[in-house]
């Protein structure tokens, strides 16, 4: 009863691990595949600045009839035609903007499904906890109700045989109902747990394993320096951040494009056939019956000279926009540092307090033992007692808190590093501290 890694509950004939929460939750939330669907659609954004850089090649192609029964000549005229046209960017820094646009947003996207799935496994993560931790709190609930329940018991049979007192049979009466009050409580709290973890994976959570007693040891935490480096660059908000701060220097390119020349390489082929249905010689005088092949090769430049002052109007909004990116990206950055000291401080301390609460827990449970001696050789009183074991089951209920903060600190600094994965929540599948 006092190890880290108790059982709260026998686990059902298959039970669920985290990992297989997760894996679960990954195939039943509807916000992770709309997230999957954005990530495919936002990593089209690379190709399509990407094809801005690449030649354009167009083939057109007509085909007319002309009818004049009237007329002299080209009474009736079909004429055939076609065009292969080729432009090839050679200098349009605007299209290199586009690129650089598009590569940020690709990147973004990937970011966005990536702190989608994080959110997912920190949810189910919660709701997995929560649970073991409402079970704890219910066996323990349940536990003294027991207790005091025999306690009330003996006190009653004790007073009727002229051997205790009323004030013990109201001092574990009101025990007791403390108790069964505490139980309803937990039950509730329970079901609540319950049904966010249903809610979040379609699973059932009372197929749930609870927490295993041998497990790999983590990493220990003796620095805060590194970790709040890493926080630094691995935050999924830092790198969000930093994305949008890339795609607002391509808008700068774009305005500054925008003063700059396009020279385009240009090319074409084609051929224009035109025949007269009549057979009347002034069509071949006239050269209404033709035939033609043409082709051409050249630079255009295109050069800005005046927009209306729109081009200095965007190139001022886009400077601006970058450096509200940055100030963003460097609060992301405080905002990590933040997070990652908090989280790191709550992993220390928690697992000082988990230490000191299962001494407490093994305290409190000699206590008891020695108190309940104490009263058979009449040293101690039923209500010293009484106080005894109510004190034990309360340090019980404060070791499944502990225990639950110290997980939770855990995910929390992974989350804020953006290194919880799905194949990393093993570790998570038991407890151990240093």
């Amino acid at each position: 009863m006092l190890g880290l890694a108790c059982a709260v509950s026998a686990p059902a004939a298959h039970a669920t691990t985290l990992a297989q929460a997760v894996t679960a939750a990954s195939a039943f939330d509807a916000a992770i595949s709309a997230a999957r669907h954005g990530e495919r659609a936002g990593a089209q954004k690379r190709w399509e600045g990407f094809a801005g850089l690449l030649p354009k090649v167009q083939l057109e192609g007509s085909y007319t009839r002309q009818d004049q029964p009237s007329a002299s000549y080209a009474a009736g005229v079909r004429r055939h035609s076609y065009a292969i046209t080729l432009t090839q960017p050679l200098f349009d820094l605007g299209r290199y903007a586009d690129y650089q646009r598009g590569a940020a947003q690709a990147n973004g996207a990937e970011v966005e499904l990536a702190s989608a799935q994080q959110q997912l496994v920190s949810n189910v993560s919660d709701a997995f906890f929560e649970i073991l931790y409402e079970r704890e709190v219910l066996q323990a609930t349940r536990a003294a109700k027991e207790t005091f329940g025999q306690q009330l018991e003996r006190a009653r049979l004790a007073l009727k045989i002229g051997e205790g007192t009323r004030t013990d049979v109201d001092e574990a009466q009101a025990n007791y109902d403390d108790a069964q009050a505490r139980e309803i409580g937990a039950v509730n709290d329970l079901e609540v747990a319950s049904g966010a973890y249903e809610r979040l994976t379609g699973l059932r959570a009372a197929d749930i394993e609870p927490l295993a007693g041998v497990c790999r040891q983590p990493p220990a935490m003796t620095e805060l320096e590194p970790i709040l480096a890493r926080a630094e660059q691995g935050n999924l908000e830092v790198r969000a951040a930093a994305f949008q701060l890339d795609e607002a220097q391509a808008d700068v390119t774009t305005a500054r494009a925008n003063h700059l020349p396009v020279v385009n390489l240009q090319g074409s082929y084609g051929g224009n056939w035109s025949r007269a249905q009549s057979g009347n010689a002034l069509d071949e005088l006239f050269g209404t019956t033709s035939k033609t092949r043409s082709s051409m090769i050249g630079i255009t430049v295109t050069i800005p000279l005046f927009s209306g002052g729109g081009a200095v109007a965007t190139s001022r909004e886009a400077y601006s926009r970058r450096a509200q990116r940055g100030d963003q990206l460097e609060d992301a950055r405080r905002r990590a540092r933040q997070d990652a000291r908090a989280a790191f401080l709550g992993i220390v301390n928690g697992a000082a307090k988990l230490k000191a609460q299962q001494r407490a827990v093994e305290s409190a449970h000699s206590r008891v033992e020695s108190t309940r001696y104490g009263r058979e050789v009449g040293l101690r009183t039923n209500v010293d007692e009484l106080t005894a074991q109510q004190k034990y089951f309360e340090a019980v209920r404060d070791l499944a808190d502990a225990r639950f903060r110290y997980i939770t600190a855990r995910l929390k600094l992974s989350a804020v590093l953006g290194t919880i994965a799905q194949d990393d929540l093993n570790e998570f599948g038991c407890l151990t501290v240093g």
